[in-house]
């Protein structure tokens, strides 16, 4: 019995490192990114509107990484959670560790007086989801 809690403890642990790991990194530079990250491949390209991205795929999904063209810095991510499991443990950190304003929303209080807010999209008809992360402007 005590195995089965030592491996529900490690677990749990294991799922908050990867939800701190594959983090949004808003208002920092695409080298900041990478180097935050420097076991991932990072591919690079460009929206049909000039804007300049980032993404790689991590443990819990793949995330985008987009610019602001006169800054230079991240404005928003996009992850896509690699399945259903993902999702639901995306979702199920996100209640643990931010304000849930919604099922499908939270707040997240950062460091340094920042505000971000994360919002899961489903889309029924094409059977998909994804999550959305924004800075909060005040």
């Amino acid at each position: 019995m005590k195995k089965i809690h030592l491996f529900v403890l490690l677990l749990t642990g294991l799922m908050y490192s990867l939800g701190a790991s594959a983090q949004a990194h808003l208002g920092i530079t695409e080298l900041e990114i990478r180097n935050s990250h420097s076991d991932l491949i990072f591919k690079s390209s460009t929206t049909t509107s000039g804007s300049h991205f980032i993404y790689a795929n991590m443990s819990l999904g793949t995330f985008f990484y987009y610019f602001d063209k006169s800054t230079g810095l991240a404005d928003h991510c996009i992850q896509i959670p690699n399945d259903l499991t993902s999702l639901n443990t995306q979702v199920e950190i996100y209640n643990k560790k931010y304000v849930v304003t919604s099922k499908k929303s939270w707040t997240a209080y950062l460091e340094g007086d920042g505000m971000m807010y994360i919002k899961l999209l489903y889309l029924t008809e094409q059977k998909t989801y994804y999550f959305t992360y924004k800075n909060i402007e005040e």
